[in-house]
């Protein structure tokens, strides 16, 4: 076998540069998954995209271990009748299907209000589906959201009242 003096050197050089870039691939590991896991506060923006965007694909799972946290705010979408009196857009006596609708409507409605805009279109042609077989028959109705929310976590039952009454698209 007839070895060269610098076969050995390259060697040497070769595993001292594949153990400094398989540390440097393990430490970028390391540091993307913690600035993932870490709250929010303690990773600078730039970093804690970059840990989003490498970590998630790869480890992000959905588990629901512990209940969420409560909404602060119940939200309910009324409709209005012209002699004044007001009721669940979706009432109590409806499938569970068009039920279980309520909760994500209004919270969409919600956000469309807090962020500046108006309701969206989509959402308006819904909410009068919801009540068309009213709408036949009584004709001027009107919406709003009833927003109940939490004042001080402490007395989770006292709650203030928001009332945003709507202004939807005429169809």
């Amino acid at each position: 076998m007839d070895r060269k003096p610098y076969d050995i050197a390259d060697n040497v050089m070769s595993a001292r540069l594949f153990r400094s870039i398989i540390s440097m691939i393990v430490a970028a590991h390391l540091i993307l998954v913690l600035a993932y896991t870490l709250p929010r506060g303690w990773v600078p923006d730039r970093l804690y995209a970059w840990g989003q965007r490498y970590t998630r694909p790869w480890f992000h799972q959905r588990w629901a271990l512990f209940a969420p946290d409560p909404a602060d705010c119940d939200r309910v979408l009324e409709v209005g009748f012209p002699d004044g009196t007001w009721r669940p857009l979706i009432p109590a006596d409806r499938p569970y299907l068009v039920r279980r609708m309520a909760r994500p409507l209004a919270q969409l409605v919600s956000d469309d209000l807090r962020a500046g805009r108006t309701v969206d279109p989509v959402l308006a042609r819904a909410m009068r589906g919801l009540v068309r077989d009213i709408g036949r028959e009584v004709p001027d109705l009107h919406f709003r959201l009833v927003e109940r929310c939490i004042v001080d976590p402490g007395e989770p039952a006292q709650r203030m009242t928001n009332l945003f009454i709507l202004d939807l698209p005429v169809p």
